[in-house]
């Protein structure tokens, strides 16, 4: 993508995010209550090979409810990309390589400077006590779910989009393997997500799905009934 259109995509990403939320930029944003803030009408559905699909004249957005939980949230920030930056109706089919076309790219784009600003990204790696050129498998990921998306694509995004490390430190954390990493965190051969709490984590609730795990160094509040304690307790 050209620069000065990615320069406009980041524009309308941050604008969107201020207008509809009022978050500042130097903080993660839930696409679900961006959805909602908007006026969507989000759904989820089972359809195989599917990503997910913005309907223009419904204000309607689908997502496949089969994807992890970090592809769909970022999925999610695609489909309003393509509704800001006025693609109109599009389907988005499941792809190993991504896609070439330029308003995909454009939307992809969207996704990751909507969910994870350089701001956002720099005051973060600032609060965990690390650099860019430092970051490991096990703080990719464990940054990957304060931003609510996949591991993927927050070190793409790190390399591709904030260039904030070199191709052979990608290549390394690309490589690793999900399950390694969150063993490396829990201590036990895990297939859900992993979060893993510091005193970093700042203003950012920790959006759980059934058979997740938590590590934490703080003390944490549960905001409804007190069902993690037995959890927490481990």
């Amino acid at each position: 993508m050209e620069k000065v259109r990615a320069t406009q995509v980041t524009a309308k990403a941050l604008k969107t995010r201020k207008t509809f939320l009022g978050i500042d930029p130097h903080l993660p944003v839930c696409p679900y209550s961006l959805c909602e803030a908007m006026g969507f009408d989000l759904r989820f559905i089972k359809i195989p090979s599917f990503e997910g699909m913005y309907i223009g004249n419904k204000n309607l957005i689908l997502i496949s409810a089969e994807r992890p939980e970090g592809r769909k949230r970022f999925t999610c920030a695609h489909e309003i990309g393509h509704h800001v930056l006025k693609h109109g109706t599009v389907i988005d089919e499941i792809l190993e390589c991504g896609s070439n076309k330029q308003e995909e790219q454009e939307a992809d784009f969207f996704a990751s400077m909507l969910l994870m600003p350089s701001s956002a990204v720099n005051r973060t790696l600032l609060l965990y006590g690390i650099t860019a050129d430092s970051i490991t498998p096990v703080d990719a990921y464990t940054l990957s779910k304060y931003f609510g998306v996949s591991y993927q694509a927050f070190v793409t995004h790190l390399y591709i989009n904030l260039r904030l490390i070199p191709y052979r430190h990608y290549q390394k954390l690309i490589a690793s393997k999900l399950s390694n990493i969150r063993h490396s965190i829990r201590g036990l051969e895990v297939k859900s997500q992993v979060f893993n709490i510091g005193n970093w984590w700042d203003e950012k609730a920790i959006e759980l799905e059934v058979g997740d795990h938590i590590v934490s160094s703080k003390t944490l509040s549960v905001d409804g009934p007190q069902i993690l304690n037995s959890t927490l307790s481990d």
